[in-house]
């Protein structure tokens, strides 16, 4: 799942939550997919498709999709050289940041519906002396 989306100069990095794939580097004028994994590996993979791309960095499951879509159509890869365990320990420290974020904005945004529904719920209740059935079933 895409984490981190970053588009200039025709260029568009990304990076994911995913137990394979870290980030991603899509050159919209040549096409060309560079992959970078958890370990430091990374390939290249000429001419990908606009389509393809977009259900790579859109996906769910980045790896399933990657094994789907990318390794097993475009076939004429090139392996680059690993990253120093320095960039790729950033580079993995940047995602996790980004995943502690978003849960905790995702965990904020339920309490904050949750809390609206409750306020709702007891408006209701004091005006009408019931409680109503339907938001309760929102919780």
């Amino acid at each position: 799942m895409i984490l981190k989306r970053q588009e200039k100069n025709g260029k568009i990095k990304a990076m994911y939550s995913s137990s394979t794939v870290c980030a991603s580097v899509f050159d919209t004028a040549t096409k060309d997919l560079t992959v970078i994994f958890n370990n430091g590996g990374q390939y290249k993979y000429p001419s990908v498709e606009l389509t393809d791309y977009t259900r790579f960095e859109t996906a769910d499951s980045t790896g399933s999709v990657f094994n789907t879509y990318i390794k097993k159509k475009y076939t004429n890869f090139e392996k680059l050289d690993k990253l120093d365990e320095t960039t790729i320990k950033a580079i993995l420290k940047e995602v996790d940041e980004l995943k502690t974020a978003e849960e905790k904005a995702s965990t904020e945004g339920a309490t904050k519906s949750m809390m609206e529904v409750m306020a709702a719920m007891v408006a209701n209740y004091v005006s009408t002396g019931k409680v109503d059935a339907d938001m309760y079933r929102k919780l």
